[in-house]
């Protein structure tokens, strides 16, 4: 007997996550650590651990503005 099936609207995220390392070594190990199939999971857990509040998500710089700055950084 499988899983029940699951009910409600389903919503799609797909996202692209750089890391860098030396910068961001604490999440290139814990993504690493994640078996591939396991790796959506672990994130979710660690999302809903953290403080994720609306608020402080607007002040944060928009990703297309950071990957500007940093181009023009390297140039």
């Amino acid at each position: 007997m499988g899983r029940p099936k699951k009910t409600g609207q389903q919503h799609v995220f797909r996202l692209t996550l750089r890391l860098w390392e030396g910068e961001d070594d604490d999440l290139i190990a814990f993504l690493q650590a994640a078996p591939p199939g396991k790796r959506v999971a672990a994130l979710k857990v660690a999302l809903r651990g953290g403080r994720l509040l609306a608020p402080e998500l607007d002040d944060l710089p928009n990703e297309d503005d950071l990957d500007d700055l940093m181009d023009e950084l390297l140039m």
